[in-house]
């Protein structure tokens, strides 16, 4: 979906929450990521009898006028990662697997899940802080962070299969509220 305007608001709008449930990664033109999601650095703390299921990075990127077209030509955007960091001290780093570099440098929104057998998930316990940061140094100069945004998905948080469109917000699946949130996607609403 990446550079494809025309057709990634249709595509936003008919994402259902099967498919968001499912997804590994997720990359289209979009300045956006959902409001519920954490806008800060994230310090994890064990809930309980609720295991961490998984781990949601959203991120808005562009890439400047200054990377060198052959550059562009990447599967993958580098230099966006994902930190852990207990008392401080790193403890581990992935770099985000952000698919789709467009050829242009609007901004462009990229969902990775992290599911509970992924390290970056293994190795949460009791106050372990997860960041995401702009590699530095960066591999090229050119690419910039706008918005980036956590959410930490909990045992019973998206296990719900049946049909929740008539639900509060707040009682909906993590996939249902993905789900609405591109179903209303519009540039200029709804989201920081």
């Amino acid at each position: 979906m990446s550079n494809c305007k025309a057709c990634s608001l249709t595509v936003k709008r008919r994402l259902s929450k099967v498919c968001l449930r499912n997804i590994r990664n997720l990359s289209m033109p979009g300045s956006k990521i959902p409001d519920w999601f954490s806008q800060d650095d994230v310090q994890f703390s064990e809930r309980r009898n609720r295991e961490i299921k998984a781990v949601i990075v959203g991120v808005v990127v562009s890439l400047g006028r200054q990377i060198p077209e052959q550059l562009r030509y990447l599967p993958v955007v580098p230099d966006i990662q994902v930190n852990l960091l207990d008392q401080n001290k790193a403890i581990f780093s992935t770099t985000l697997f952000l698919q789709g570099i467009p050829n242009t440098h609007e901004d462009q929104i990229h969902l990775c899940r992290y599911s509970r057998s992924y390290p970056l998930v293994l190795k949460l316990k009791d106050g372990i802080e997860i960041q995401v940061r702009k590699r530095n140094p960066p591999v090229f100069e050119g690419v910039e962070l706008k918005k980036w945004g956590i959410h930490l998905v909990y045992e019973n948080d998206d296990d719900y299969g049946g049909n929740e469109e008539s639900l509060d917000e707040s009682q909906q699946s993590v996939s249902q509220k993905l789900a609405n949130f591109f179903n209303s996607y519009e540039e200029d609403s709804q989201v920081r």
